[in-house]
């Protein structure tokens, strides 16, 4: 019977059938072991007992787009919580999603505040963001913010 598969008349047939075959078992062999994890809790045995540890989701499990450092860009910072209309800051990473910030004074998450490259054309629309975390570094506050929408790519560019 396998001779016969193979025979030279039966060769174009049975080639592509080789060929799926291995793609599937290299398939199968490489992401046998690659599923992704749930966030679910997982068994596992300490000091002979039974206990449940949750896996927890690190930031780069979280975040969907990637996130780059480069030279801080000065912005203009506007939000009614100030009392003095505008304030400075700097952007230190960014991304598609938001932008990590610092400022002189610390935003309660969730607040919304609009931000604009220093550098920008006064016809440059200002950006909402949403305060995802504020940290008190000492010398400033580091904030990690949340486009409310995502900006043009050209506004997108200012920050760096």
């Amino acid at each position: 019977m396998i001779s016969k598969l193979f025979s030279p008349e039966n060769m174009p047939f049975s080639l592509p059938l080789l060929v799926a075959l291995a793609v599937i078992l290299a398939v199968f062999l490489l992401f046998r072991g690659t599923r992704k994890r749930s966030g679910l809790p997982v068994l596992t045995k300490k000091n002979s007992k039974s206990s449940w540890m949750t896996q927890q989701n690190t930031l780069s499990d979280r975040r969907t787009s990637v996130r780059r450092e480069g030279t801080p860009i000065k912005i203009l910072v506007t939000s009614p919580a100030f009392e003095t209309g505008t304030n400075p800051g700097y952007v230190l990473d960014r991304s598609m999603g938001g932008l990590k910030l610092a400022l002189q004074s610390g935003m309660t998450p969730g607040s919304s505040m609009q931000i604009r490259a220093n550098h920008a054309p006064e016809t440059t629309p200002w950006v909402t963001v949403i305060v995802r975390s504020c940290v008190d570094t000492g010398e400033h506050y580091e904030m990690g913010c949340e486009f409310e929408k995502t900006p043009p790519w050209n506004v997108l560019l200012l920050f760096g």
